[in-house]
Order: structure tokens, then C-alpha cells, then sequence
């Protein structure tokens, strides 16, 4: 039986609103609150193409979270994906609970080392992945790369293809990811593919980037 998870979750208007219950440490490159941050929320706004913000996302994103009344300090990612086809899927090893919310894209599909272009259509895929147990700095950074590698596997298997050089993809020109984990001592030092935390997160992240891509 899954254990409840200790953050909760909800859509307002056209944004997903992750609240953690303490201050969480935030790993991400976020346009708000990126880099490794504490923080009490995760925002995904989905962005529609006629109404791109005037100003610098950054600010765009905390008048957002003001006005949404959220717990802050928060990070925020903006995605041009339905908020809709949003996807959440959770995983748990005895007391480790790992969550991953997705929202999968495809109209911005690149492979790396692809040309450098500057046309940014709204296609992303943006992660969000919440662990009930706190981590080093090494190991927010390996779930990162592991968190990566997981979303890559998922695009390969499903053959997805780049939209400027046709090779198989490996991610959209604007994708980002955001791990989180509460504060406190650390219960795992690394989260590589041969610990239980990189397989629970593997698994966990593949299955919410492939089932949002048969939402596409």
C-alpha cells in the first residue's frame, strides 16, 4: 500500500502548484529560483503562444506565484504544453516515496549538438520530481543526470526524432528539471544506477516522459 506523499498538488487556471509542507532543497535551472535553492513550491505554468509575458520570465513567474497565493520561496518552469496533458506518477521502496510530475512535448525536439537555432517553438518537456528523503549535494546532482538519462531512454524508445537534423532526439530546445528532497541529514549520499534511489527514479521518470508522449 502506497504511503501518502507529505507535499501536495493542484492546477490553478493554467498552472500546476507543487507545495512542499517544510522548506525542500530545489536543484533545477528554473527561469525562477534556479540553481540550488530552498524552497516551499513548484510551479509549472503553462504559457499560450499569443501571450508570451512583456517582461523577464523570472518576474513574470513570482507576480504569478503572488497572486496565486503561493507558499514561497518558490521555483518556476514555464512550458508551452497543455497543462492538461499533465502527468503524475509516483514510486515507493519501503519508506522512500519518489513522485515525478511530466508535461511532454514535441514540437521543439532536438538531439544533442544539433545546430544552435533561435526559433523557440512551445514544446518542452518539463520534469518536476519530489523525494520524501533528504540528499547530498552530490546526490540531487547525480538525480539530475540520472533524472536526464531516464527522459532520454523514454525518447529513444519511443524513436522520436529532431526537428532540425531528423537524428533521434534527446530533449526539446527548452526542457527543464527540477529535483527536490526535504532538508535535514542526508539518507543517501549518492543516487547513481546502481543505488535503489537511481533505479526508483529511473523507473519513475521513464514511465511519466512515455506516457506523456502517447499524450502528444
Amino acid at each position: 500500500m502506497l504511503m501518502t506523499v507529505p507535499w501536495t498538488a493542484a492546477v490553478h487556471e493554467r498552472t500546476l502548484v507543487v507545495t512542499c509542507p517544510t522548506l525542500y532543497r530545489v536543484l533545477s535551472w528554473a527561469p525562477l529560483g534556479g540553481g540550488l535553492r530552498e524552497a516551499r513550491a513548484i510551479l509549472n505554468h503553462q504559457v499560450c503562444t499569443d501571450e508570451y509575458p512583456a517582461c523577464e520570465a523570472a518576474i513574470y513567474l513570482q507576480t504569478l506565484a503572488h497572486r496565486l497565493s503561493t507558499l514561497l520561496p518558490a521555483v518556476g518552469l514555464m512550458t508551452g504544453v497543455q497543462i492538461e496533458r499533465l502527468v503524475r506518477r509516483t514510486i515507493q521502496q519501503g519508506s522512500l516515496i519518489l513522485e515525478c510530475f511530466a508535461t511532454v512535448g514535441l514540437s521543439n525536439a532536438l538531439t544533442v549538438g544539433d545546430p544552435a537555432t533561435y526559433e523557440e517553438r512551445p514544446g518542452t518537456i518539463n520534469l518536476i520530481i519530489l523525494v520524501n528523503q533528504p540528499l547530498t549535494d552530490a546526490a540531487l546532482t547525480e538525480a539530475v543526470a540520472i533524472t536526464t538519462e531516464a527522459k532520454v531512454y523514454a525518447l529513444y524508445a519511443a524513436r522520436v526524432q529532431s526537428t532540425v537534423s531528423g537524428a533521434l532526439a534527446t530533449g526539446t530546445g527548452t526542457d527543464c528539471i527540477a529535483v527536490a528532497c526535504p532538508l535535514g541529514t542526508p539518507a543517501y549520499t549518492y543516487c547513481g544506477k546502481h543505488t535503489r534511489l537511481g533505479e526508483l527514479l529511473g523507473r519513475v521518470v521513464s514511465a511519466a516522459v512515455t506516457e506523456g508522449l502517447q499524450r502528444v
